[in-house]
């Protein structure tokens, strides 16, 4: 089915020594429909508004030959080796329960990457598009991946990690609908209702792996190793 491309969108994105420019990206979902494991368990956060930089309190959803949680990070937040493609390995979301007690105005995250090479990245599924990306997303409260208004992705903040840079990176984007896409890869301001009512019920923040079509569907390295180091991550 072919899926809808809305307006490219243009956050604020920046790396010390390295401007990041935003790419107009084609089409992206992550999985509509039904999922086997229909969606993520219901996780209270320790206190509201508030992003828990621990990594215990982080998970690692739908991947294989990953860890449950990322591990601790010196100088940072936490981290994860990404896994290897010969052995089936793929890193898909990773997320933190999340509750807001006013509609949120904006998300930061700064990250870097830690590797060898660019090249060594791959995406996981064959019928995604390259190259591999990480993306911005969250999720409404009792999600069970049936509803495409469920999970939300800035496809602005789209990086790619073939062209990944050592040095850390910013990513600011604001909560407004034209800045955002659903599971079918359709824009919040074709449907401002649905993306404010996923808004007002936030209930997961956090960061998916995927390509240019399939946003959540995985990405794996395929020589030496790889590190994703998350510096820090806020909701305002």
């Amino acid at each position: 089915m072919p899926i809808e491309r809305p307006q490219a969108r243009q956050p604020f994105i920046k790396a010390a020594l390295l401007v990041v420019s935003s790419l107009a990206y084609l089409a992206g979902s992550g999985c509509a429909g039904p999922h086997p494991l229909g969606g993520p368990p219901n996780i209270q956060p320790q206190e509201p508004n508030v992003v828990s930089l621990d990594p215990q309190n982080w998970y690692i959803f739908y991947s294989a030959g990953m860890p449950n949680h990322p591990s601790s990070e010196s100088n940072a937040a936490w981290s994860f080796e990404f896994p290897m493609s010969q052995t089936g390995g793929h890193v898909n979301y990773v997320q933190t329960p999340f509750r807001a007690t006013s509609i949120p105005n904006s998300v930061t995250i700064k990250f870097r990457i830690q590797r060898i090479t660019p090249e060594q990245f791959v995406i996981a599924d064959p019928t995604d598009t390259p190259p591999p990306t990480v993306r911005l997303f969250f999720e409404r409260q009792d999600d069970d991946f049936s509803n495409p208004n469920g999970r939300w992705w800035s496809y602005a903040s789209a990086y790619d990690l073939s062209r990944a840079s050592v040095f850390d990176t910013w990513i600011t984007v604001p909560f407004t609908p034209n800045q955002w896409d659903n599971a079918n890869g359709k824009g919040g301001q074709l449907n401002p209702r649905a993306f404010d009512a996923a808004l007002k019920n936030i209930g997961w923040v956090g960061i998916t792996f995927g390509g240019q079509r399939l946003a959540g569907h995985g990405v794996a390295i395929n020589s030496d190793s790889a590190k994703y180091i998350l510096v820090d991550y806020t909701v305002d």
